[in-house]
């Protein structure tokens, strides 16, 4: 009976000695920056993925056959120019469908308010939300940018620091409707 248990482990550790350690990915967080050095060769290979917020800013617009545009807003970069575009060029209807989350349409409705005051709101103060967004331009990848979730699905990106102490709004609310993000309302400073 002894034999049996040496040579189970034994033929464990053959096996061991046959096998290979072989680096398929090696990517340090400052690997790719230049002059970065390593202990080991930095390998970048992402294989076929394809970060998919990602796009370029030409196609964030897009163009329908009826003559109609469709928003993308993959990341909220992208939401705050839609909402600094519509603002800018007085595209309300848009705005309001595209921009405006469905959540905050919804109660608009409920209390029978007109969504496109919200956007007439929006026109009024846009220096000061354009403050904000002076503050985080790249939305939630903005170094020093915090994205915390606040229940239903709302990311709030806020921002905080030198500079925001004389803004009127500190945070933008965010949810994902359809794969696009789009804008639950603004928080202004307590």
């Amino acid at each position: 009976m002894t034999t049996h248990r040496l040579a189970i482990p034994s033929l464990c550790a053959l096996a061991l000695l046959g096998c290979e350690t072989r680096v398929v990915r090696y990517n340090p967080i400052l690997g790719g920056l230049p002059g970065a050095e390593s202990g080991r060769p930095v390998v970048r290979d992402f294989g076929d993925y394809r970060d998919p917020t990602i796009i370029s800013e030409d196609q964030l617009v897009q163009q329908q056959p009826d003559g109609k545009k469709t928003l993308i807003a993959r990341t909220g970069r992208h939401l705050i120019l839609h909402i600094y575009n519509t603002i800018e060029d007085g595209e309300k209807d848009l705005f309001v469908e595209q921009v405006l989350s469905k959540k905050t349409r919804e109660e608009c409705a409920a209390m029978g308010v007109d969504p496109g005051s919200l956007y007439d709101e929006l026109c009024a103060q846009r220096l000061d939300l354009y403050d904000l967004f002076n503050l985080m331009p790249m939305g939630e990848r903005t170094p020093g940018a915090v994205m915390t979730p606040v229940g239903a699905g709302v990311q709030r990106v806020s921002i905080s620091g030198l500079g925001t102490s004389g803004l009127r709004y500190r945070a933008m609310d965010m949810v994902m409707e359809g794969g696009n993000w789009r804008l639950r309302w603004f928080v202004e400073q307590p």
